[in-house]
């Protein structure tokens, strides 16, 4: 029995289309180290192959570090504006609707209406010993406010991890670039200091992780 195979061709397997692209290789560096070719910055995708990438992802990760620096002024800000609305809602709560005063609060004295007035404008609360705040001890916030702190604080978290991870790569240009950014960061956005809170021996504070 004859069988033609004239009119039949056989398929040739068609290659991979990533067959022919080289494999991004990640090196793993357990040392300090100052390697800039098959660096990869937390991500596989993130491959770092020659001192321009190196320069652009040092720059970006300087930037981060700076956005981390402002978001942890913003947060210390936000809380600020919080505790003042807290503040004076809770006079004016307290001291309304009766001629005898009902609260723990004692009276501002004169000497301290900063509080009223260069606090507002400044967004924040500058607390004197003798104001006693103490007696206020912790209001409940609403909804609105805890979602937002706990989005800020989750958001700060998120990048202090990142940076952390950043760091492990144990790289000179990469935590560096850190350093860089958090020192600029630290000149752009901490040029105030409370003094009281400097001066209390509760505001004493060591070294911490981001």
């Amino acid at each position: 029995m004859d069988h033609d195979h004239s009119g039949h061709t056989m398929p040739m397997p068609t290659p991979m289309p990533d067959m022919d692209m080289p494999m991004v290789r990640c090196s793993m560096n357990m040392l300090w180290n100052s390697q800039v070719a098959d660096t990869c910055v937390v991500f596989r995708s993130w491959h770092i192959s020659g001192w321009v990438t190196m320069s652009l992802s040092c720059i970006l990760v300087a930037l981060i570090s700076i956005f981390y620096a402002y978001l942890i002024h913003l947060v210390r800000n936000y809380d600020r504006r919080i505790a003042y609305s807290l503040y004076v809602d809770s006079r004016a709560s307290t001291s309304s609707g009766s001629g005898r005063r009902e609260t723990l609060i004692p009276p501002i004295p004169t000497g301290y209406s900063a509080i009223e007035t260069g606090a507002a404008k400044n967004v924040g609360v500058y607390v004197d010993q003798e104001l006693n705040l103490g007696y206020l001890h912790s209001l409940s916030l609403s909804l609105q406010h805890r979602i937002a702190r706990a989005g800020l604080y989750a958001l700060s978290v998120a990048i202090s991890f990142w940076l952390m991870l950043v760091a492990m790569t144990y790289n000179t240009y990469l935590f560096g670039s850190i350093i860089i950014g958090a020192f600029i960061g630290h000149v752009m956005y901490e040029g105030d200091m409370d003094v009281s809170s400097v001066l209390s021996p509760s505001g004493a504070k060591g070294l911490a992780c981001h």
